[in-house]
């Protein structure tokens, strides 16, 4: 169904226009499920500046909204030789590469009946309230109705076909989600890194913001041991007898280092994968516009993995229903009294880190924490009834430039940039199910395999693209550094399911301080607001 539609040459004048009335369009049709408007309009004045560059002004362009059943699309055209818009010559702009990252990716093709170069824009809407946490639930409930029914069954049908039947079927979906995890996590480290140089108009500013981001993951994963150790999850037996302390940390050093580039890829051997992103990415953002084309491959490479696994994703709740009867069929559902410790950790370690960021901010800006808060309240409350980042993104905007004033060009790259980067309270709650789940399978984790879980619990937070369930997807990364069984993956989904919805209100509300302190430390708040 067609919505919307206009056609003109591209004037400043129209492209303000259109993106006004395409965006009053869009809430028009999508209704309650109307979100990220401010992204969607950025996305689509982008896009137009783009023709116009490509054709000029005096090649008239058409754009349309058009709702289908998977959705709702705005179509943007013009008519010329095949040339894709998208690409450009020059540095690729900011604002682009912060949207594709936030998972708004327009997509080029030429239509040869046409003549038509056309860009095509998926606008997002809203998940139904509660979807996935909800057919997660369910899927754990019909896991028990199953089995059940499996105990009133002879037993060599329950042995020999019911038990047989959805251990194949869990194996084959584990072995899915494990092959998209390590081109996941290396596209994304690697084009993190090389996007740190398109903050060039921020300068030391941006550099500063990413350095106090660190710091808090510091914080967080400090939190999550002061917690988790006292409930004796990790052994020092290695490090107090002292006879294999130093040979297994050298393990681990030489483990890390690839003997070649592709051999960790064939294998699987997803630290060593890490370390090849990380030095790709360094080596990329050195050469800067030599490596533009590969650059340009990654980011399409991204894009198709991040389709791939929100594929993937929406099959979670199967996965948990296999998962699960699986785990209960099998008799391995024990010691269920480490998942009160998974929780506890994941809950108590995210209020140490809030409480730490809080105490910053004041000491920092002097401002009380009554100001603070009533400021934050209404975003707050959005992440909490939507638990989404993205939903929020406006009323955050309001808050950090009109109630503290903050400079534009900060909030503008520093939140977006903060959803997709700064997950401190995620590294918690995935180090602390990783780990719990570790110490059910094998007892007490070693001071080493420790280590590689809070690295890797930090790399996984933020290599996790903001897709429903990416998170999840990523875990066998987790579970192969701490030598957890794959098979309580599930356990880790539906736990990670009821504490997760709580992440995002955490995370944006630790990210909205950390930009007000980067902007007060740098003197980027405007003045009256200082003062108030």
């Amino acid at each position: 169904m067609l919505f919307f539609q206009e056609s003109s040459y591209l004037t400043n004048e129209v492209i303000d226009n259109w993106s006004e009335q395409a965006i009053n369009a869009y809430k028009g049709i999508a209704g309650k499920r109307a979100c990220d408007i401010n992204k969607l309009r950025l996305t689509i004045e982008e896009v137009l500046i783009r023709f116009r560059d490509s054709y000029g002004k005096d090649v008239p362009c058409k754009i349309r909204g058009i709702r289908k059943i998977s959705g709702v699309f705005f179509e943007i055209s013009q008519v010329g030789a095949p040339h894709n818009p998208l690409i450009s010559d020059v540095d690729v702009i900011e604002s682009y590469d912060i949207l594709v990252r936030m998972n708004v990716k327009p997509r080029y093709i030429y239509r040869e009946a046409f003549n038509s170069n056309t860009v095509i824009i998926s606008a997002p809407l809203a998940h139904r309230r509660n979807s996935m946490l909800v057919s997660i639930l369910m899927s754990t409930v019909l896991s028990v109705v199953t089995w059940l029914i499996s105990g009133l069954l002879p037993e060599a049908v329950r042995d020999g076909y019911i038990i047989v039947a959805i251990n194949a079927i869990f194996s084959k979906m584990s072995t899915l989600f494990s092959a998209l995890a390590t081109p996941l996590v290396f596209c994304a480290v690697t084009i993190g890194i090389v996007g740190l140089g398109d903050i060039t108009f921020l300068g030391k500013l941006g550099g500063r913001l990413i350095k106090r981001m660190m710091f808090t993951y510091g914080i967080a994963m400090l939190a999550m041991l002061t917690i988790g150790l006292p409930m004796g999850l990790a052994s020092i037996r290695g490090a107090i007898g002292g006879e294999n302390v130093f040979s297994d940390i050298l393990t681990l050093i030489l483990d890390i280092i690839p003997g070649n580039l592709f051999e960790p890829f064939s294998i699987d051997n997803d630290m060593q994968v890490i370390v090849i992103a990380m030095f790709v990415g360094v080596t990329m953002l050195g050469l800067g516009n030599k490596v533009s084309r590969i650059r340009s491959l990654l980011e399409e490479l991204n894009i198709l993995i991040n389709s791939m696994m929100l594929v993937i994703c929406k099959l979670l709740p199967i996965f948990v229903y296999f998962g699960f009867s699986n785990l209960l069929l099998s008799g391995n559902l024990y010691k269920l009294g480490t998942v009160s410790k998974i929780v506890i950790i994941s809950l108590i370690g995210a209020v140490i880190t809030i409480s730490v960021t809080i105490i910053r901010t004041l000491i920092v800006t002097k401002i009380s924490f009554k100001e603070l808060f009533k400021a934050q309240l209404p975003s707050l409350l959005i992440n909490l009834t939507t638990s989404s980042q993205v939903s929020a993104l406006p009323e955050s905007m309001k808050c950090c430039k009109e109630k503290w004033g903050i400079d534009e060009r900060l909030v503008d790259f520093g939140l977006p940039f903060g959803i997709v980067f700064y997950m401190p309270n995620g590294a918690i709650m995935l180090g602390a199910i990783v780990w719990g789940l570790a110490f059910m399978s094998n007892g007490p984790i070693d001071p080493v395999t420790l280590g590689k879980l809070i690295f890797v619990s930090v790399v996984v937070a933020i290599a996790a693209p903001p897709i429903p369930g990416s998170a999840f997807a990523v875990l066998p990364i987790l579970f192969s550094a701490c030598g957890t069984d794959l098979a309580l993956m599930p356990l880790a989904v539906i736990v990670g399911s009821t504490v997760g919805y709580l992440l995002p209100a955490m995370n944006g509300y630790c990210l909205q301080l950390e930009l007000l302190m980067c902007a007060w430390k740098s003197d980027c708040i405007s003045k009256d607001k200082e003062k108030t």
